[in-house]
């Protein structure tokens, strides 16, 4: 990563001219992402184009808003998602930042931006799961104002202990 270059990150609604470069980001940093939730698991990259054309359709129809931030290079450093925009008791944030990336403020600028976005599209509230040792991202959930609601189930896949958050957006 180039100095100063996380400064620059721009947030964009995820799209299939992607594809590339995303799933670059998701093969190089397989093994950290699944030292802090679980490991996508090979069948996630054999049908990768299959499942973005999914995700992409979801931000067409306005159902979830599903995120890449790039750096000025054009490289994906991370993913916002927030799932299930069109169903209120069930909108869910997560994200996913590169190694190389980590502790730079790329995922709180990332996160805030997402949840602009989403306020504008008139979610009123977002939770998120946080695994329990992964305190760069309780970090990051805390700054962008969720606030704690105990322990929630694990996403599938996971067999962490997390704890849940909830922001409001309105009311």
């Amino acid at each position: 990563m180039m100095p100063g270059e996380d400064n620059a990150i721009q947030l964009e609604l995820l799209k299939m001219r992607h594809a590339h470069r995303l799933e670059q980001f998701e093969l190089a940093n397989r093994e950290f992402f699944a030292s802090r939730i679980s490991d996508r698991g090979d069948d996630y990259f054999a049908n990768f184009g299959d499942r973005l054309a999914a995700l992409v359709a979801e931000n067409d129809a306005r159902k979830s808003l599903f995120f890449v931030l790039i750096a000025p290079t054009g490289r994906i450093v991370g993913r916002v998602n927030i799932a299930d925009i069109d169903q209120p008791d069930v909108t869910e944030l997560g994200f996913r930042i590169d190694a190389g990336v980590q502790g730079k403020g790329v995922a709180t600028r990332g996160v805030r931006a997402a949840l602009q976005i989403a306020r504008e599209h008139g979610v009123r509230s977002i939770t998120a799961r946080v695994a329990l040792d992964n305190l760069a991202s309780h970090r990051v959930v805390q700054r962008c104002g969720f606030a704690a609601m105990g322990l929630v189930d694990a996403p599938p896949g996971s067999n962490r202990t997390f704890m849940g958050y909830r922001i409001v957006l309105s009311d």
